[in-house]
């Protein structure tokens, strides 16, 4: 299933709806989106998800 969601950024709202059902949202780092890094939506990652998940660090993907 689904566990974690990367997008430009989020409503408040819908971030906290992620959070709540288990997802973690994920945002790119600054200056980064899917077009500048030629990602088509179709790819599959891991996210490397530390045992101390806590707000605004920054995880590895591959």
């Amino acid at each position: 299933g689904i566990k974690a969601v990367l997008a430009e950024s989020y409503e408040r709202i819908h971030r906290s709806n992620l959070v709540g059902m288990g997802i973690i949202p994920l945002e790119y780092l600054p200056g980064d989106n899917a077009e500048s890094l030629g990602l088509t939506g179709r790819e599959r990652y891991t996210v490397i998800i530390p045992p101390q998940l806590t707000p605004r660090m920054t995880v590895d993907i591959k």
